[in-house]
C-alpha cells in the first residue's frame, strides 16, 4: 500500500524545493520564493491529498465541488463579489433608512458586474487556453478587491470609495495602517464578515493560478447562460434608468446607485476631474500664493497697531451643533459659551474645505487652499506665505510658534507651519513621554501646556501661538482617567468634545496666571466638523452637509469687542484672518484676501464656498440663505433653502438651466483654487533644525531628525541668554 507521507503536500513541495535549492544562486532563492505558496496550495487543495488522507461520500462530494469551482473560477469570484456588493449596500441602506431606494442602489452593480462575467465567458471560450483562463482569474480577482475596499469604505464612511482615497496610503502608509487597525478593532463584526471570506477567496485564487483547471464549455450551455445573463443585464438596466429619474435627487442617493468600478473608468474619462483625474493642466496655472516678500507692498505705513498678544486653538473635528454654544442645554462645552459671552460669537461659520491641512491654510492665511487632493500647502516654499504670522511679525515684531498634539510627519506638517511663516515648530514627536501618546496620530493636550507655556515665557515680545488639537479625531480616544470610554462612537466623541473643552478651560487659565488675558486676544476655531450618519455619511472629507461644515468660532479680544456680540451672517475659514488682522487695527485692504472681516456687514450676494477634499467629493456655496451642492459623481446639483430647511433634508426644484449654471460656477471655481508652487519639482529641506522635509511636485513628507543634544523646548528665534531655562 502506498505510504501516507508520500502523498502529503509537504513532501511534493519538499521536493522541489530541494531541487531548486540545489541551484546556486541568489536568482534560484527569488524564483523558490516566489513559487513557494503557489506550491504550498496546488498540493494542500489537490484531490490526490483529500484521498490520501480518506475516501468517502462526503469528501467526494467536497472535491467534485472544488474542481468544478476551480474550473469557473472567474465567474465564482465575480457571483461572490455581486453578492458582497449587494450584502453591504443592503446593509448601509438599512442603517440610513433608505430600504425604499435599495432596489435602485443596486441594479448598476447588477449590470456592470454581471457584463463583466459575459464578456470574460465569451474571451475564455474563444481561447480556451491557461493563459486566457488566468487572465480572466486576475481580472475577476482584480475587480473583486476593489468591491471588499469599496464595502470598507461604504461600511465606515458611508459613500463609495474613489480610487483617489488610496493616495495617502502612498504618502504616509504606517499612520494611514494604523487608521485601518483602529476602525478593524472598533468594527469587529464588519471585519470579521469582509475579511473572513477574503481570506478564503485569496486562498481560492491562489490555488487556480497555481493549478489551473480548464472547464469544458458546451455551446449550448454557453448560449443559455449567456441569454439569460443578457436578460438580466437589460432588465436592470431599463429599471435603472426608470428608477433614476425617480429617485432622490440627495448626494447620498447619487452615490450609492453608482457602481464602483464603474466610478474608476468614469473618472479616467472625465474631463472634469484632476490630473487625470480632473483635465486641468498644473503647468497653465496661474495663480500663486503671495509671498512675505510682498508685505512692503500690502501694508500700508500707518500708526502702530495695537500690541495685543494672540492665541489661536484649533479643534478637531468638533461640529457647532455638538457645542454648548448651539444647544444651551448641553453641558458638553460651557468654557466655550463663557468665552462667546466674553467675546463674540460667529454662530454660522463653516470650514472652507473639510481637511485639517488644507482648512489650517485657509484660515492662517485668508486665502483659498487648493480644492484638491494634493498638500501643496505643505510643499515648502521659497519663502514664507503672507500669513497672519508674517504679518503679525512685519506689524509687532511678534514672537510666532505653531505647537500641535499630533503627528508632525503627517502631510508635512512642518512645511505647513513654515509656509504659514512660524519661527518654531512642536508636534508629537517632540514629547519625550511615550505615556502621553493617544491612539495612532494624537497625544494628550494637557502634556502641551508645559512646552507652550514655557515658551510663553521664554520672550518679553508679543506673541502669536497657534495650537492643534488631536483628541477629538476619529477614532475619539480618550487619555487614560479622564473618563470611562463609552462605546458608542457618537458617546467617545461627545466625551472628547468636553475633553477638549476642559483643555481650553485649562489653557485660559494658565493665560490668567501670567495676567495675559487683558492684553490677548483668544481665538477658538474648529478645521471641519463631523458626520454621524445624518445624511447616511460619516466622518468628514467626502461630506459637505452642515454636520461636516458648520463649526464654532469664538473670539474673546478685550476692550476691543463688545461682550456677548453674535455674528449671525455666513462666515468661513479664510475671514478667520482678515477679521482678526483688521481687529488689531491693521489696514488689510490691499492684501487681497479671499476672505472678508466677518465683523463688518456682508456684501450683497455674497458667496460662501466650500468643498470636500477629494476631487470627486461634492462642493458649492452658500448664497443669500440657499445652498448650492455640485455632485461631480452624479452630475447633479441640489439646493437646499436653510432658512426654511436647516438640516437640510429636502431638495429645492431647479430649472435644467439653472442646474447647468451652479454646476458649471462650482466646478469653475474649484478649478480656480488650484495655485502654482515656483520652486524645483523635487527636493529637500531641513526645518526648524529637525524635520527632514521631502517633497515631488505637489506632495511632501516630512522625517523626524531628534538630534542627541536637543533642547527639547528652544525657540530657534531667540538668542541662548533670553531662553526659558526649565
Amino acid at each position: 500500500m502506498r505510504p501516507r507521507d508520500s502523498c502529503r503536500p509537504i513532501g511534493i513541495f519538499q521536493q522541489r524545493q530541494d531541487k531548486l535549492s540545489s541551484r546556486a544562486g541568489a536568482s534560484a532563492r527569488l524564483v523558490l520564493a516566489i513559487r513557494r505558496p503557489f506550491w504550498y496550495f496546488q498540493n494542500l487543495m489537490s484531490a490526490g491529498y483529500f484521498q490520501s488522507v480518506g475516501a468517502g461520500p462526503i469528501r467526494r462530494v467536497v472535491v467534485s465541488a472544488c474542481q468544478f469551482l476551480a474550473s469557473r473560477a472567474y465567474s465564482v469570484i465575480l457571483l461572490a463579489t455581486l453578492l458582497c456588493t449587494l450584502a453591504v449596500k443592503l446593509f448601509h441602506s438599512v442603517r440610513i433608512n433608505m430600504t425604499q431606494e435599495y432596489f435602485a442602489c443596486i441594479l448598476s452593480d447588477i449590470v456592470v458586474l454581471l457584463t463583466a462575467e459575459v464578456v470574460l465567458e465569451l474571451l475564455y471560450f474563444r481561447w480556451r487556453r491557461k493563459w486566457m483562463f488566468r487572465t480572466a482569474t486576475a481580472v475577476a480577482a482584480l475587480v473583486c478587491a476593489w468591491s471588499v475596499i469599496n464595502a470598507g469604505w461604504l461600511i465606515r464612511t458611508g459613500a463609495q470609495v474613489v480610487p483617489s482615497v488610496l493616495l495617502p496610503l502612498l504618502r504616509d502608509p504606517l499612520t494611514c495602517l494604523g487608521m485601518v487597525a483602529t476602525n478593524v478593532v472598533k468594527m469587529p463584526v464588519a471585519a470579521f464578515f469582509l475579511l473572513g471570506p477574503s481570506a478564503a477567496a485569496l486562498a481560492f485564487f491562489f490555488f487556480v493560478m497555481a493549478k489551473p483547471r480548464l472547464a469544458s464549455l458546451n455551446r449550448t450551455y454557453l448560449i443559455g447562460k449567456t441569454t439569460v445573463f443578457l436578460s438580466i443585464i437589460v432588465i436592470s438596466g431599463v429599471a435603472r434608468a426608470s428608477a433614476k429619474k425617480c429617485a432622490s435627487i440627495e448626494i447620498t442617493s447619487a452615490d450609492l446607485q453608482s457602481n464602483c468600478q464603474l466610478k474608476v473608468i468614469a473618472g479616467l474619462l472625465d474631463d472634469d476631474s484632476l490630473d487625470r483625474w480632473s483635465g486641468v493642466n498644473f503647468d497653465n496655472i496661474r495663480r500663486t500664493i503671495p509671498s512675505c516678500d510682498r508685505l512692503q507692498d500690502c501694508l500700508l505705513e500707518e500708526p502702530t497697531p495695537t500690541r495685543y498678544n494672540v492665541v489661536l486653538i484649533v479643534l478637531e473635528g468638533i461640529q457647532y451643533r455638538y457645542t454648548s454654544l448651539y444647544d444651551k442645554k448641553t453641558d458638553l462645552t460651557p468654557y466655550l459659551a463663557k468665552l462667546a459671552h466674553d467675546g463674540v460669537e460667529f454662530s454660522n461659520t463653516r470650514s472652507s474645505l473639510t481637511h485639517t491641512t488644507k482648512a489650517l491654510f485657509a484660515i492662517q492665511t485668508g486665502m483659498w487652499p487648493s480644492a484638491c487632493q494634493d498638500i501643496a500647502e505643505a510643499v515648502p516654499a521659497e519663502k514664507p506665505y503672507l500669513a497672519i504670522a508674517t504679518i503679525l511679525k512685519h506689524k509687532l515684531n511678534s514672537r510666532t510658534a505653531f505647537f500641535m498634539s499630533s503627528k508632525g510627519q503627517f502631510e508635512c506638517a512642518p512645511g505647513l507651519a513654515y509656509n504659514m511663516g512660524f519661527d518654531k515648530f512642536f508636534a508629537r514627536e517632540d514629547i519625550e513621554n511615550r505615556d502621553a501618546f493617544v491612539g495612532y496620530m494624537g497625544c494628550d493636550e494637557f502634556s502641551m501646556l508645559t512646552p507652550i507655556f514655557e515658551w510663553i515665557d521664554s520672550g518679553e515680545k508679543p506673541f502669536f501661538l497657534t495650537f492643534m488639537c488631536s483628541v477629538s479625531h476619529d477614532p475619539y480616544e480618550l487619555p487614560p482617567g479622564f473618563a470611562t470610554p463609552a462605546k458608542d462612537p457618537v458617546e467617545r466623541y461627545r466625551q472628547t468634545i468636553a475633553y477638549t473643552d476642559d483643555f481650553v478651560r485649562a489653557f485660559d487659565s494658565e493665560l490668567q496666571k501670567r495676567h495675559l488675558t487683558d492684553n490677548t486676544v483668544f481665538c477658538i476655531i474648529s478645521d471641519h466638523a463631523e458626520a454621524f450618519g445624518e445624511h447616511g455619511l460619516f466622518t468628514h472629507e467626502q461630506v459637505v452637509f452642515d454636520e461636516a461644515l458648520l463649526v464654532p468660532w469664538v473670539m474673546r479680544a478685550p476692550s476691543l469687542v463688545k461682550p456677548a456680540t453674535r455674528v449671525t451672517q455666513p462666515v468661513c475659514s479664510v475671514d478667520l484672518a482678515p477679521t482678526l488682522l483688521k481687529l488689531l487695527g491693521i489696514d488689510i485692504s490691499n492684501i487681497g484676501f479671499d476672505g472678508a472681516d466677518a465683523l463688518a456687514p456682508a456684501p450683497p450676494g455674497r458667496k460662501v464656498h466650500f468643498a470636500g477634499w477629494k476631487w470627486q467629493c461634492p462642493a458649492g456655496f452658500l448664497q443669500d440663505g440657499t445652498k448650492f451642492i455640485y455632485n461631480p459623481t452624479s452630475k447633479t446639483v441640489t439646493a437646499y433653502d436653510l432658512s426654511s430647511d436647516p438640516f437640510e433634508l429636502v431638495g429645492m426644484d431647479l430649472t435644467e438651466h439653472r442646474r447647468v449654471q451652479i454646476a458649471r460656477e462650482i466646478i469653475d471655481w474649484r478649478k480656480s483654487t488650484l495655485f502654482r508652487i515656483d520652486h524645483k519639482p523635487t527636493g529637500k529641506r531641513m526645518l526648524f533644525d529637525k524635520w527632514q522635509c521631502t517633497w515631488n511636485d505637489r506632495i511632501a513628507w516630512a522625517k523626524y531628525r531628534r538630534k542627541k543634544t536637543h533642547r527639547l523646548f528652544a525657540d530657534r528665534a531667540t538668542s541662548p541668554e533670553d531662553r526659558h531655562t526649565r
